[in-house]
């Protein structure tokens, strides 16, 4: 079954994802209204100064234009300090200056041509605009038109401010926004993983449930779960119970098929044997062969069927020992030393039966062929793998030898006693378990079989 991006993983994803978005419009939508904030606050400060300057601005009897007063902050008093106020006349042709702050000196702020055309028209509007300074620099600036008592003059009113200040200002909450919103955006992140984790922590028990079911500590799904990985769990108790009748009916069926096919062939033997006929000799041969055969496949359906069992476990070291005595026995006479080495805490995935035929079949095959020695050790090769060695200082088999050997009825040596199967059997019941058996040179001189089995880690195995 093909991996995809884990449901942690998703869910971590998408909440992060989500909350960065989120964080981010937040930054914007403060930083924006922050620096409308700061905007409207120097336009309402230009507005102050520009409506104090038409008010205080009139004219004499020669019709020119004079203040009562002028406005008190000293800015405008400094030269080029970046702060300034203009007062423009206008006229047919255009605009001529009439008052400005001492902060100008002899510059002045320039007027766009379309204030002057609105200013005609719409008498008290004020008009924002972007304009350069004295110094070039860049200006927020605030006219109005008003027009004097005598009804016949237009003055145009400016207060215009440097702006770097303001944006950097902005600037400096722009970055105390981001500081701020990233520590959230952190900490968001952190509570979306723990959330997430503490959300799927069910389905991790359930998986750790499902593992210790496939390693015989348990036999159902028994914890508590969420009401929403309830049905779940019923539904795998249920298909578990439903794995488990059918391996049994499987197994019925492999023995009623066993009884169905012996008694024939052995009556088909009994009958043989006491005629001593060409044909009977045939029919004995034949039946005997017929017997083997079904033996075989009997015994490869039978360990199919256990091996799909749940929960099968065997300890290694028991089956091991218990088999190297029963061959010490019967071997006496060979006087062959048969040593066992395997650790107690390794467990074979499967049934016991299974281990034992496997196990007798490689140590009878080493006993017939060893000179004097015969070794047997265990160990975890991989990821829930065991490999069992069975070591022997006979002859040893060459490398087309091996692969001979394990074939179906294939003795090299007619004059040893044996069917030929007992290879064979070895290699389809670890296939059945979805191992293998291999042959090679062993290090004491002679053959070394290897079964690659599954094994019940420690984890599973506690």
């Amino acid at each position: 079954m093909k991996s995809g991006a884990s449901l942690a993983q998703r869910l971590t994803l998408g909440a992060g994802l989500w909350s960065a978005a989120l964080l981010l419009a937040g930054a914007l939508v403060l930083t924006t209204q922050y620096r409308n904030a700061v905007h409207r606050v120097d336009d309402d400060r230009f507005g102050a100064i520009v409506d104090s300057l038409a008010v205080y601005a009139d004219t004499d009897e020669d019709g020119k234009i004079f203040l009562s007063r002028t406005p008190g902050d000293p800015r405008f008093e400094r030269a080029f300090s970046g702060h300034y106020w203009q007062i423009s006349r206008v006229t047919p042709s255009g605009s001529e200056i009439v008052r400005r702050s001492q902060s100008l000196f002899d510059a002045e702020l320039a007027i766009d041509k379309s204030i002057l055309e609105q200013a005609n028209l719409d008498r008290g509007a004020a008009f924002k605009q972007s304009i350069p300074g004295p110094l070039n620099e860049p200006m927020r600036s605030l006219t109005k038109a008003f027009q004097l008592p005598d009804q016949e003059t237009v003055l145009l009113v400016t207060a215009a401010a440097d702006r770097r200040p303001g944006d950097q200002e902005i600037s400096r909450f722009r970055l105390a926004v981001s500081g701020v919103l990233g520590m959230f955006g952190i900490g968001l992140l952190v509570g979306i993983f723990l959330q997430v984790r503490y959300g799927l922590g069910p389905l991790y028990k359930m998986e750790q449930e499902i593992a210790d079911v496939r390693g015989g500590d348990q036999e159902q799904l028994q914890g508590s779960y969420p009401k929403e990985l309830v049905p779940l769990a019923n539904e795998l108790n249920t298909l578990l119970g439903h794995n488990k009748e059918i391996v049994a009916r499987a197994r019925t069926h492999v023995g009623n098929l066993a009884h169905a096919l012996k008694t024939p062939i052995s009556v088909l033997l009994n009958e043989a044997s006491n005629d001593k006929s060409a044909l009977s000799g045939l029919v004995q041969r034949q039946a005997s062969t017929m017997a083997q055969q079904v033996d075989h496949h009997l015994r490869r359906a039978s360990a199919a069927t256990r091996a799909q069992v749940l929960g099968a476990r065997t300890p290694v070291h028991k089956s091991a020992e218990d088999l190297c005595r029963t061959m010490t026995r019967l071997f006496a006479s060979t006087n062959i030393s048969i040593e066992c080495s395997v650790d107690d805490e390794l467990l074979f995935r499967g049934e016991k039966q299974d281990l034992d035929e496997l196990l007798g079949n490689l140590l009878e095959n080493a006993c017939k062929w060893a000179t004097d020695r015969v070794e047997v050790s265990a160990r975890i090769s991989g990821k829930q793998r065991l490999e069992i060695l069975v070591d022997d200082d006979g002859p040893g088999l060459s490398a087309a030898e091996r692969s001979t050997v394990i074939k179906r009825g294939e003795r090299l040596d007619e004059a040893t006693p044996g069917s030929g199967l007992g290879l064979s059997i070895v290699d389809d019941l670890a296939r059945a378990y979805g191992g293998n058996l291999a042959l090679e040179a062993s290090p004491i001189g002679g053959l070394r079989a290897t079964l690659d089995l599954p094994a019940v880690t420690r984890k599973t195995a506690v």
